[in-house]
């Protein structure tokens, strides 16, 4: 019992020691006193034991003093760009510099502007509602399996080859937008 208490205390003595010889290190780096005197020895954590930090008149030691209100002016965070441009131009500022579009072209299906090389959102509707209607067409037997065998959708009007396939028909028209080839696995 006394051997591993003496163990533990020289373990905990070695690790103040080179706590203690951090700081000093530290404080020769920090007070000007750079190189300190024990470089050549720095690993050593018994070096510079005999030496002693220098104290103020008032007690303190020089690192207390440094460090006293020093760290605390840090910005926690990052700001972003967003609070960085709000900053510099004000709210009634703010949309000023944003630059213009030039590539706002019409729709040439159905009119309405959109970007160039984007999707119009109007047409994208119509399209969206459509393939709603065929998924709920299609059944809930389909719903949460694979088919064993290729859908047709048949629209009124169509002809289509029906054999072995399952068979979804919709009991309007076709839109105009939706071509039958669409539909073919070659599309022609």
């Amino acid at each position: 019992m006394a051997a591993r208490m003496k163990q533990g205390l020289s373990s905990l003595v070695q690790k103040l020691d080179v706590v203690r010889h951090r700081l000093v290190l530290l404080e020769h780096i920090i007070s000007g006193k750079y190189p300190p005197p024990a470089l050549a020895v720095a690993a050593s954590p018994t070096a510079l034991s005999g030496t002693e930090s220098q104290q103020t008149p008032n007690g303190e030691t020089d690192l207390k003093s440094i460090f006293d209100g020093f760290m605390l002016a840090v910005p926690r965070a990052r700001r972003t760009i967003e609070t960085r441009l709000r900053r510099k131009m004000a709210f009634t500022g703010y949309f000023e510099h944003a630059w213009k579009k030039r590539n706002i072209v019409p729709c040439l299906e159905c009119g309405n502007f959109k970007e160039k090389g984007h999707l119009c959102l109007f047409c994208y509707e119509k399209v969206r509602a459509e393939t709603k209607e065929m998924q709920a067409k299609m059944g809930d037997d389909l719903k949460f399996k694979v088919p064993q065998s290729e859908v047709v959708f048949v629209y009124e009007g169509d002809a289509a080859n029906t054999e072995g396939k399952h068979v979804v028909s919709m009991n309007k028209q076709r839109p105009s937008w939706f071509p039958k080839q669409l539909l073919n696995k070659t599309g022609v």
